[in-house]
């Protein structure tokens, strides 16, 4: 996953799309692991979304498959960031092992209903990168609380046979809801901090994402490269409509930003009045 370090709007809650692997462009850190899962590897993921592709709209049931993709017991994962220009580190990164454990099937509509991995439980990892603008205490926050908010709405009800995709969206809205209110109520930081978020859960088998801002994940494969979020840009036709809607304004100075300011339309804390 990529942040791009200018600023963001949040004068809507942040909304998410739920679709990994990133990386922040923001000072010299780094860090690298593996852990184990009961079935699949990242590579495996790869291939099956690139080899036909493998996006699935809400509503859209996934083609059957006889075997599961997911064939090993690992997961590799590294990331760096680089502070570049600014005299202080203003973005985070969290990784969180095993956040929470899902069957294949309930964690992402499982493509391969009848295999026994289907049935099999298995950890479910969490990977977020958090673009701070304005200072870092946002950014930080967000490292620490997010992953265990959206942990906390997805068990709130169980998950049916044909709504996972529906518990995901909910769970990641919620979650990116209640950490903003959580920044603005506890008063984390001014009114002039924030910090775009874009998160990964990955499985054996499966890679759900959902972002807010303009920070962005792409999925890769040697040369190619595969877009997984979409950014939200004042520019953007719908994030325009809702934010002249709402009574903001969009003004064009180096790049359409938010009242003049704001880079991105939406974010997690940061608020124009």
């Amino acid at each position: 996953m990529t942040s791009s370090s200018d600023t963001d709007d949040t004068t809507s809650p942040p909304s998410s799309t739920a679709e990994t692997l990133f990386s922040s462009d923001g000072g010299t850190t780094s860090s690298s692991g593996e852990f184990s899962l009961s079935s699949g590897d990242i590579p495996a993921t790869v291939t099956a979304a690139i080899d036909p592709p493998s996006y699935v709209d809400v509503g859209d049931a996934p083609a059957a498959r006889e075997k599961c993709v997911g064939r090993q017991e690992r997961v590799s994962w590294g990331w760096t960031s680089v502070i570049g220009r600014r005299s202080e580190m203003e973005d985070a990164v969290a990784v969180v092992p095993r956040f929470v454990s899902r069957t294949c099937f309930h964690a992402g509509g499982c493509t391969a209903p009848g295999s026994r991995m289907s049935g099999d439980v298995s950890p479910l990892h969490f990977f977020g990168v958090y673009d701070g603008h304005g200072g870092s205490q946002v950014a930080d926050f967000c490292a620490k609380k997010m992953h265990g908010v959206i942990a906390e709405e997805l068990n709130q009800e169980g998950i049916g046979e044909h709504e996972w995709q529906q518990k995901w969206q909910e769970a990641f809205c919620s979650g990116f809801r209640r950490a903003d209110d959580e920044v603005m109520t506890d008063a984390v930081a001014s009114e002039m901090v924030g910090s775009t978020a874009v998160v990964a859960v990955v499985s054996g088998c499966q890679i759900i994402l959902s972002n807010c801002g303009d920070s962005r994940a792409v999925l890769c494969k040697r040369t190619q490269t595969i877009p997984l979020t979409v950014d939200h840009k004042p520019d953007r036709v719908d994030e325009l409509s809702r934010i002249e809607g709402e009574g903001g304004r969009v003004i064009n100075w180096y790049g359409a930003r938010v009242l003049g300011v704001l880079a991105m339309s939406r974010a997690i804390g940061l608020s124009l009045n």
